[in-house]
């Protein structure tokens, strides 16, 4: 009886095919670098143009005046209005790693961001550490920053914070801004967070609420989760707010359900939360 042997395995040709995929990746992502972020900057200066824009609260500008440092929590569903919108502030801000970091990473810093490459994702852990400790040395050092944190990025779940932004304030004492965009008429993408997508001729409102400061007169074990339940609160009730601004009464249940729990019923209610807590600091006619 004779044997057929196993043909041998083609090492060039899987060596030549994995040198082609990286050929054209690298060539996709050189095409993408360069015409996906202009190609923002020219929508979003329509839109802009063509919307009325309404902006409530301590805005990032405003936010360097009067705190110098500050930090900015906003969702991840915000991503595609905060960077055309809030470039003047010169802010800081964080981008995941991988190829769409990379192109959310030229677009904002096209914008006037100053970016710092991390991610949340459990995979990224010892990465995402690093890259806090970086922007709380940043902090400390600077006398003015405003920096720009998606709490449930990179990767969610939705309207679910993670530790960063709360985290870095309780280490450095800077306070924290929570912030809600909604719109008229938008597009909503088929993304773990539902990017809002602006359309022109639209109306666009931003909701600013702050500032929220760690409690120092509580024991410093405790003043983490402290900070953290009142930047969670805040958040829930702009973004029910900036959205009830736009439609009114009532909000979407399966909309409202999608956040924590706890924070539902007041949301429901869609109060309009207080925009400046530091009274004094409140510009006149707002």
């Amino acid at each position: 009886m004779s044997v057929t042997a196993e043909p041998a395995p083609r090492p060039r040709k899987r060596g030549l095919q994995r040198r082609v995929s990286k050929a054209l990746r690298r060539a996709l992502m050189a095409l993408a670098l360069y015409t996906i972020p202009y190609l923002y900057l020219a929508y979003m200066w329509f839109v802009y143009r063509t919307s009325r824009v309404e902006t409530l609260g301590p805005h990032p500008v405003l936010g360097r005046q009067l705190y110098g440092r500050v930090i900015y929590a906003l969702w991840h569903q915000e991503v595609f209005f905060v960077a055309y919108g809030f470039g003047a502030a010169r802010p800081d801000t964080l981008a995941s790693q991988g190829d769409a970091g990379a192109v959310i990473t030229r677009m904002l810093q096209l914008c006037g961001y100053n970016v710092f490459r991390g991610g949340s994702s459990s995979g990224d852990r010892r990465r995402t550490v690093g890259v806090i400790d970086d922007l709380v040395e940043h902090l400390q050092k600077a006398s003015e920053a405003v920096y720009g944190i998606t709490v449930d990025g990179s990767k969610g779940p939705v309207h679910r914070m993670k530790r960063g932004a709360v985290q870095i304030s309780a280490t450095t004492g800077v306070p924290v801004v929570v912030y809600k965009t909604w719109c008229k008429r938008y597009l909503l993408m088929p993304t773990w967070d539902r990017t809002m997508i602006p359309l022109p001729f639209n109306h666009i409102v931003y909701v600013f609420s702050g500032p929220y400061r760690p409690q120092a007169e509580l024991p410093e074990a405790e003043r983490y989760d402290a900070l953290y339940a009142e930047v969670e609160r805040g958040l829930c009730a702009v973004s029910a707010w900036a959205r009830r601004r736009i439609e009114g009464l009532p909000l979407p249940q399966e909309w409202i359900d999608t956040f924590p729990e706890s924070a539902r019923e007041e949301m429901a209610r869609a109060e309009e939360p207080v925009l400046f807590r530091d009274r004094g600091a409140e510009p006149v006619g707002s």
